[in-house]
């Protein structure tokens, strides 16, 4: 049976160990739950009854006798009653703060009209100070009013015209009033500001619908929205933590950070109040050569540096460093873009990371810029070997098997998200069928022997893990049908890439991603037992109780736990 590619069984602890035989010097364990299915996701895959913890960490992982006789008087006991145990699940691509700065503002959530909208807007208008920029947060859908439609700029200008008004939709589309595109400097000459784009209306004037990528909408809008205080950011913080775990998530790569969200998350490292275990990726601008040599040369450290809480990660950008403004540049000619930075610019910029021991998260959706992705990194380790310094591509839909063999020669490491899942329309669309067939073809990547991992690219898709491996083991989609057969992989597979292999990703393999002893006693303890409950049922799984660290952090309504 074909396996999927799983980090070393050396990373274990020992591939010879039995799991009774594994557990830590101390004797007496905090805490035991046993009577369950341990699915360990360890070297050889084993699967166990019983586990106890010590403090932070499994203290020992194999049967109800063996893993009950270590308890001492102290020991308390959870009996699983036949539930299903797996590793803490791990994201590899979120953007948690981002989301956390969308929960601020005039709360719009369960608002059940446009009229409704628009009065809590009057209301928020009606009690702010003269001038002062109404914004909300994201918890709304159009979808859900009578009226099936956002609110226009000529309905926002009569809430208020003497102050901007910004109703964020999403962080990549934003609807204002015309104070506010006139203080972001929209006029009817003016469609595009800072990359930023208006809709126009049929009389050419701007609609006030203000779409771009995510990071550009984001910054331009800072511009009239106030900023939160360092307390606010921590407070959001620890709310979208909450709400991830209930996913049953307990690690993320949080990407696209500036620094003033790094200060949030090491003052929460620091106070000992982050419950996420968080690898978080800088946002530069490697357009800029000379920028990025003073960004990086005094920092003297890079990826892996931090601790099991808060890591460094890489340097991430929205897209290669404006290489295409066109991610979708295909080999076949069709959707190829204009450079928009020279491609030696780009290649100047990824020799620039190497020189200072960074390593990059090119976040590339097309096989032609895949193609001069890895020509970079290919110079980059012509003058200082990257090969085990587990440098990453993300998304990656599209990707052939030349380009495989090329990320494994240089141990390039893929950080895949499951597209095709929520978008397979928009991918018959731009790539035809055939090539959909072949969209994140999770099969041939393992079969390759790349190390891929899995995520969500939350929240432009659901940041639920078991939508993941649902999708990878059934490639069935949300409203197109089965996509790809071929690329199916095993559930054990699917359950690797969710766990060890993100570990891995993140330099993290010897702390966390399986249970065994002497491993950070990360775990989810599931509604059903993923590796047997009928397919369609996958996505169902919820989890009932969340530990990171031996703590838990989460636990579902009547779940039992």
């Amino acid at each position: 049976m074909r396996r999927a590619l799983v980090v070393a069984a050396a990373l274990s602890l020992s591939a010879a160990m039995t799991p009774s035989a594994q557990r830590t010097a101390r004797q007496t364990p905090d805490v035991i739950l046993y009577n369950g299915k341990i699915i360990t996701v360890d070297g050889e895959s084993h699967v166990s009854e019983a586990v106890a913890i010590t403090g932070e960490r499994f203290h020992a992982v194999g049967t109800n006798a063996e893993v009950l006789a270590l308890a001492g008087t102290d020991t308390r006991s959870i009996d699983l009653h036949g539930h299903a145990v797996i590793p803490g699940l791990i994201d590899n691509h979120n953007h948690q703060y981002h989301v956390a700065l969308l929960l601020r503002g005039v709360d719009l959530q369960g608002a059940g009209s446009l009229a409704e909208l628009l009065d809590r807007l009057k209301h928020a208008s009606a009690a702010a100070p003269a001038g002062a920029t109404i914004f909300t947060n994201t918890e709304w859908d159009p979808n859900t009013f009578p009226e099936k439609r956002p609110p226009t700029r000529t309905e926002l200008d009569g809430v208020a015209n003497d102050r901007p008004i910004v109703v964020y939709a999403s962080r990549g589309r934003v609807h204002v009033n015309t104070a506010a595109l006139r203080a972001l400097g929209f006029t009817r000459d003016t469609a595009v500001v800072a990359k930023v784009t208006v809709g126009k209306d049929p009389a050419g004037e701007p609609d006030g619908v203000l779409s771009g990528s995510p990071a550009s909408v984001l910054n331009l809008t800072a511009k009239i929205v106030p900023p939160p205080t360092l307390d606010d950011q921590k407070a959001l913080i620890a709310k979208v933590q909450a709400r991830q775990h209930a996913m049953g998530l307990t690690g993320i790569r949080d990407l696209q950070i500036h620094p003033d969200a790094m200060r949030a998350y090491f003052e929460m490292w620091r106070e000992r109040a982050l419950t996420m275990r968080v690898s978080v990726g800088l946002e530069l601008n490697a357009g800029e050569e000379d920028h990025l040599e003073q960004m990086l040369a005094p920092w003297g450290v890079g990826p892996g540096f931090g601790d099991e809480w808060l890591r460094i990660d890489c340097v991430a950008e929205y897209n290669p460093g404006e290489l295409l403004r066109q991610p979708y540049a295909d080999r076949t000619g069709g959707d190829v873009g204009e450079l928009r930075l020279p491609e030696r610019q780009f290649r100047d910029a990824i020799l620039t990371m190497n020189r200072y021991g960074w390593r990059p998260a090119i976040h590339i959706t097309g096989d032609r810029t895949l193609d001069l992705v890895l020509d970079a990194y290919e110079a980059a380790d012509r003058q200082r070997s990257i090969r085990d310094r587990r440098w990453i591509v993300e998304h990656i839909p599209l990707v052939h098997p030349d380009q495989m063999q090329r990320m494994k020669r240089l141990g390039v490491l893929v950080s895949a998200q499951f597209q095709p899942y929520n978008d397979s329309g928009n991918l018959l669309k731009r790539l035809g069928p055939e090539r959909t067939e072949r969209a994140v073809p999770m099969r041939e990547m393992l079969d390759a022997g790349l190390v891929v991992s899995g995520g969500s690219d939350w929240p432009g898709a659901p940041n639920n893990p078991f939508v993941n491996i649902y999708f990878y083991v059934t490639r069935k989609t949300l409203k197109q049908g089965t996509v790809g057969p071929a690329q199916k992989i095993t559930r054990e597979e699917a359950l690797r890439v969710e766990t060890i292999n993100n570990a891995y990703l993140t330099f993290d393999e010897h702390l966390k991603g399986s249970i065994e002893a002497g491993k950070l006693a990360d775990f989810v303890i599931l509604s059903g037992d993923v590796l047997t409950v009928p397919e369609e049922a996958i996505r169902d799984i919820r989890p009932l109780a969340v530990y990171v660290g031996g703590r838990q952090v989460y636990s579902r309504p009547g779940g039992g736990f």
